[in-house]
């Protein structure tokens, strides 16, 4: 299995010499890692011209050489389809807002840029749809079809291009545009002939496996949808009506529809092609190929997760894990919230896939010795691969090895890693803490607010590897819930059917502890409204709003959370702006028996406990009132350890494995009890321990710690030396 992996990125002048390509595979050996994916970019070649063919095979024969597996990185497929088949390109559209005045329209028409990958600017074909809107407070209680009544509509293209037209009638616009791109449609029925030709490249050679890079069938961009005949198409099917006659409930809400069900099967369907291609690419490549030992990469690469990834038809990260080799991530070391959290979720994916491997795809524009010493300590102590990015120029993506200053301890950091993994073997960690991760509700929500539930999901796993809490991140399709003694299910605003009987069902059973964080719940994603049962289990009135016939209303009252929190604007990538953070106030709703509010804020009632249930009605772990959460938490924890140090405990038949590592900057020097024995570290840098039967059986360390059990200085033949195992490195 592949264990080490680093990208090797050919570009023009290194595929026009094959030699550079021999020198760069024999380096890339040398530095411990045990495969390279090919790539090409910054590239002039490719898999189908004669050149690119010659820099694979190149590389496969060095590889082969070397002892290296060789893994392909396929370009996006059905770009080159474009050309057999324009029709199958993929179209955008866009909401452009405005008014009818004295029967006519003036519109500005947006100038969409490119989503990436592809140097184009998508150009404007014409009108999918235009309503006229009637609103009540804010709410579309009327969305009137007037497409095929738009009379005298002209397009004036200049610096700012405007769109005219008449109506017999004055009002409000939602006018959606039609763009065509140079992207391909993913729902086109041509795509598995577009993947059979990029495969057939890959004839005569022999692979090991195969990645696709940072793919996703989404649009990639906020507020603009896929609108191909293709994937309408797919839609319907799947869904049972057209999206483009309720378009604008994508991003309005409206009195008699509800928005975030639409929201959820636009979303939906784009991580349904994803899945489909992924799978394809997968069953194609076996048919050629063979077993592959590796399929990557990580679908968490939209700025390191959640949000994005939603327009990018990536979100399902769990789904996706099913056509890949383990559980990938993507993250950077600039930012030690990112590096744990994603790291966490990695561990988290590894246990829904095939092999149980986690991967994280981990890099840096400008890593620094101190930064690797950590990250990869961190990568070591917790079994988790590295996709190393990337050697070769790269430009702006990476630190282009070999040419900076860390790549000579790379194979410093491989070898303390796979020192780590072959000690810790197939063992894993059972926490008795879960997260759910409920991708649907970030599609419930389509404003700026949304990005919340990225930045509570990692700064919730972050601090809690902090206090050296084990959790687990699970998915909503998870049935075993009972395996857990506290479920933590963030934002529970759209939930599938069957999710919401299971939370349900958790919260009734005797010794568990739920807690709901964020947005209350509102629909299932089938579109039940299951506001009222929310409010019984946790005993509180959050929708706070009722319409005239006595129901509750869909959308609950919310306000600007009026306390201190923490906003990481670089961690959005989406907006430099500051984003407001909402809360739900709450009261303890009639017949709630037990209920209490637990936090006021500000004369808000923002917390309430009913039983074993808890409501926190803002984004908790981004605020001063998650260290009461985080000492209640410190309940379900394994290790009684100081700050300054990360942990995990692992499991296997033969017994325990404990790993440690200081924080940053530190060195471990630390005393605590487990097991019966009473442990005392001095000095080191990361560390293993096996305790088999209430005894320490083995250990390994890097030089210079000492290690004590029950006062006595544990001997030298027991302790591997991991320093001894990997290449000196001088800074």
């Amino acid at each position: 299995m592949t264990m080490a992996p680093i990208m090797l990125l050919i570009d023009t002048t290194m595929a026009a010499q094959p030699d550079s390509i021999r020198l760069a595979v024999a380096d890339i050996a040398g530095k411990g890692f045990d495969a390279i994916a090919l790539e090409f970019r910054n590239c002039s070649y490719s898999e189908f011209d004669e050149i690119g063919q010659r820099a694979m095979r190149t590389a496969e024969e060095e590889a082969r050489k070397h002892g290296l597996a060789f893994v392909q990185i396929i370009p996006w497929p059905g770009l080159r389809l474009l050309k057999r088949y324009p029709e199958a390109r993929q179209k955008w559209i866009s909401e452009h807002a405005g008014y009818i005045r004295n029967g006519k329209l003036e519109i500005r028409v947006n100038d969409l840029e490119s989503a990436g990958h592809i140097d184009m600017r998508p150009v404007y074909e014409g009108i999918a749809k235009a309503f006229l809107i009637k609103r009540e407070r804010g709410i579309i209680r009327e969305a009137k079809d007037i497409t095929e009544e738009l009379r005298d509509i002209s397009l004036v293209i200049t610096s700012r291009s405007e769109l005219s037209g008449a109506y017999g009638v004055d009002g409000e616009v939602l006018l959606y545009a039609s763009y065509s791109t140079d992207y391909p449609d993913f729902a086109s029925p041509n795509m598995i002939e577009s993947i059979d030709e990029t495969l057939a490249c890959y004839r005569g050679m022999k692979l090991d496996g195969f990645a696709m890079d940072e793919f996703g069938a989404g649009s990639k961009k906020e507020d603009v949808y896929l609108g191909g005949a293709a994937f309408l198409e797919a839609f319907r099917q799947s869904c049972g009506y057209d999206l483009l006659d309720r378009i604008y409930l994508m991003r309005h809400e409206a009195a008699d529809e509800r928005s975030g069900k639409t929201r959820y099967d636009y979303y939906n369907m784009t991580v349904e092609l994803t899945y489909r291609i992924q799978k394809q690419v997968k069953e194609r490549y076996e048919e050629q190929h063979g077993q592959a030992s590796f399929m990557g990469f990580h679908s968490t690469w939209w700025g390191e997760g959640n949000s994005g990834d939603l327009w990018a038809g990536n979100i399902d990260y769990f789904r996706l894990t099913d056509n890949l080799s383990g559980g990938f991530v993507d993250a950077q070391y600039d930012a030690e919230r990112t590096m744990l959290s994603m790291t966490m979720l990695a561990e988290s994916l590894a246990k829904y896939s095939d092999s149980g491997l986690a991967y994280n795809m981990c890099w840096d524009r400008e890593p620094t010795i101190g930064k690797m010493n950590y990250y990869h300590r961190l990568l070591a102590a917790r079994n988790v691969r590295w996709v190393a990015h990337a050697y070769g120029h790269s430009g702006p993506f990476g630190p282009g090895y070999p040419h900076h200053p860390t790549w000579e301890m790379t194979g410093r950091c491989v070898a303390m890693q796979r020192a780590m993994q072959r000690f810790v073997g197939k063992a894993v960690s059972r926490p008795r803490v879960a997260m759910m991760y409920a991708w649907e509700s970030v599609a419930h929500r389509n404003d700026p607010f949304m990005h919340y539930h990225r930045l509570s999901m990692k700064a919730l796993l972050h601090k809690l590897m902090l206090r050296h809490v084990e959790i687990d991140v699970v998915p909503t399709f998870e049935e075993d819930l009972s395996r857990y003694d506290a479920l933590i299910v963030l934002w529970p605003a759209m939930l599938p059917e069957a999710t919401w009987e299971r939370i349900r069902r958790y919260g009734e059973m005797s010794g568990k502890r739920l807690i709901f964080i964020g947005p209350p719940a509102a629909c299932t994603t089938e579109g039940r409204d299951i506001s009222a049962e929310f409010a019984e289990l946790t005993g509180t009135a959050v929708h706070g709003c009722v319409s005239g016939d006595g129901r509750i209303a869909q959308t609950p009252l919310e306000t600007d959370y009026p306390g201190e929190y923490e906003y990481v604007a670089w961690d959005l990538w989406f907006t430099n702006e500051r984003i407001s953070m909402k809360c739900f106030p709450l009261s303890i709703a009639d017949g709630a028996g037990d209920a209490k509010v637990t936090i006021r804020h500000d004369d808000l009632s923002i917390a309430a406990r009913k039983g074993n249930v808890d409501y926190y009605a803002f984004e908790l772990p981004l605020t001063p009132y998650y260290e009461s959460l985080l000492h209640e938490l410190e309940g379900y924890k394994e290790l009684q350890l100081p700050p300054n140090m990360l942990t995990k405990t692992f499991y296997d038949d033969d017994g325990t494995i404990l790993t440690m590592m200081p924080q940053l900057g530190g060195e471990l020097n630390v005393s605590f009890r487990y097991a019966g024995i009473e442990f005392e570290i001095r000095g080191g840098g990361l560390i293993g321990l096996r305790i088999l039967s209430g005894r320490l059986s083995a250990a390994i360390s890097e030089e210079g710690a000492e290690l004590y059990a029950n006062g006595e200085r544990v001997d030298e033949s027991l302790i591997e030396r991991i320093d001894r195992l990997v290449p000196k490195f001088s800074s």
